[in-house]
């Protein structure tokens, strides 16, 4: 089981609670393995001063990147251009790198967000509620994101007012200027075709100066549910008002296979960097029932062309969200949806990956890689939840408790974080209450199912909630 809290890890730190005491709960009580992370690019690169082959004065509170000319990969380094970077913003992850490998957790980057200067000018972005319309768990899920935008700014400046500036007007790639450095609109837009270097420098500072021996990424999802141009933006390359071409299809592999190449390319080893896909398998009707106004080709269509574009020429493994109904199986299009993995079925997906990677090997001979060791067999369900505003606590815990009964039967899945392990504001996807403590906790229900979850409970013993509640995780 895996940690997904950001937003109200970084708020209440704010408000001085001992968050390694609550850290050490949920490592001996549940069994955490995982911190998951948004790792905002933009928040890296908020001082509004685009990248540069040319030095650059920076901001206080900020610093150029790399810090001389050696750093440039024209003069032997690893870097294409020189950029800013806030100090605080980096000191406040270098430290919950270091509270993770405390508490001996890994840390996982969803890597993502770029700064508005490295976005095309034409990407559309996130529809505008005032003009486009976008179904309710689309716009909360958005909403939680700008919280957690707004909880890593809070932090920050309350830990290095000294360091940290007020983000000034950023000009984007065409000159023009944008809204904000910090704008969250945009967070969808790709990297410009000018700038895709930019975001192989993001990942490869990352490494240099983020990580550290007292703390590290070790897994990178690149982009966030990359069929989707709802949360993976390829416009104005691609017109994602309208259903997607063949030729178009191929366009979008070709531009996400090359982040994933560069993740992989940047990253300070050991790491492991995944594909990001949502559960629509097949193309959902996004534009006509669901009028989001954006298209999707289909995480089946996106992973078919990362097999052809990248086969096992690179590592790479596979993320999910395993959003919907625990026990569906609409993989095959069974109760009369449109195809959609879910709890149920993630061990058909599993499956099928197998399948390719084995159809793979027998391709590439040369690969380094069996089927028993080969990074590509791996998944990890990195985002999933349900709202309260649609569950109770007792039908989320419920929910919870099955959607382990399935989990915990994949061998290849790694790990598992559902968002968010506890609320913060107007979270709608929080699950434990944000009053709860280390006195109260057990008070909540979903906090008892995770309990439940815990590998010296989960079929060892039968004295839990899920056993009690929906007969999982009983000792057999």
């Amino acid at each position: 089981m895996g940690l997904d809290d950001q937003s109200y890890v970084w708020t209440e730190s704010v408000r001085g609670q001992d968050l390694a005491k609550r850290n050490d709960i949920l490592k001996s009580k549940i069994g955490m393995t995982v911190h998951r992370y948004n790792v905002f690019w933009n928040s890296f690169e908020s001082s509004g001063v685009p990248s540069s082959d040319k030095p650059l004065h920076c901001r206080t509170g900020y610093y150029q990147m790399p810090t001389d000319a050696s750093g440039l990969r024209k003069n032997g380094g690893d870097y294409f251009k020189y950029r800013c970077v806030s100090k605080g913003f980096e000191k406040i992850v270098k430290q919950y790198l270091k509270d993770d490998q405390d508490h001996g957790w890994e840390s996982a980057a969803i890597v993502w967000c770029a700064p508005p200067y490295a976005r095309d000018p034409g990407c559309l972005g996130q529809p505008d509620s005032s003009i486009e319309s976008a179904p309710e768990d689309y716009s909360d899920a958005y909403a939680n994101f700008s919280a957690i935008q707004g909880a890593v700014q809070a932090r920050v400046e309350s830990v290095n007012p000294v360091l940290v500036q007020p983000p000034e007007t950023e000009t984007n790639s065409s000159g023009a200027a944008a809204e904000s450095a910090l704008d969250s609109s945009g967070c969808s837009c790709a990297p410009a075709d000018d700038y895709v270097d930019d975001y192989q420098d993001y990942i490869q500072y990352l490494g240099d100066r983020v990580n550290s021996e007292e703390g590290r990424f070790s897994h990178y999802i690149a982009w966030n549910e990359c069929a989707n141009s709802f949360w993976t933006d390829f416009s104005p390359r691609l017109d994602v008002t309208k259903v997607v071409t063949p030729e178009g299809q191929s366009t979008w592999v070709k531009l996400y296979a090359d982040l994933i190449r560069r993740t992989v390319a940047a990253a300070e080893q050991p790491a492991l960097v995944y594909a990001s896909t949502d559960r629509w398998w097949g193309i959902p009707p996004v534009l006509t029932s669901w009028g989001i106004g954006r298209n999707h080709i289909g995480s089946q269509n996106l992973l078919l062309g990362l097999w052809q574009e990248l086969g096992v020429s690179v590592p790479w493994a596979l993320a999910l969200h395993v959003y919907g109904d625990v026990d569906a199986k609409e993989l095959n299009g069974e109760n009369g949806i449109v195809n959609a993995y879910g709890w149920a079925t993630v061990g058909d997906v599993a499956d099928w990956q197998s399948t390719q990677l084995a159809a793979a090997l027998q391709a590439d001979p040369s690969a380094p890689y069996t089927l028993q060791n080969a990074p590509h067999r791996i998944l990890v369900a990195s985002e999933q939840g349900w709202q309260g505003s649609q569950n109770s606590p007792e039908e989320r815990a419920k929910l919870l408790c099955k959607a382990w009964v399935h989990g915990s039967t994949v061998p290849n899945l790694a790990w598992v974080t559902f968002m968010s392990f506890q609320e913060i504001g107007s979270d709608d996807f929080g699950l434990v209450p944000s009053d709860a403590t280390l006195s109260n906790a057990e008070a909540s229900v979903i906090y008892m199912a995770f309990l439940s979850t815990a590998p010296g409970t989960w079929g060892k013993n039968s004295d839990h909630y899920c056993c009690l509640a929906v007969r999982a995780g009983c000792a057999s």
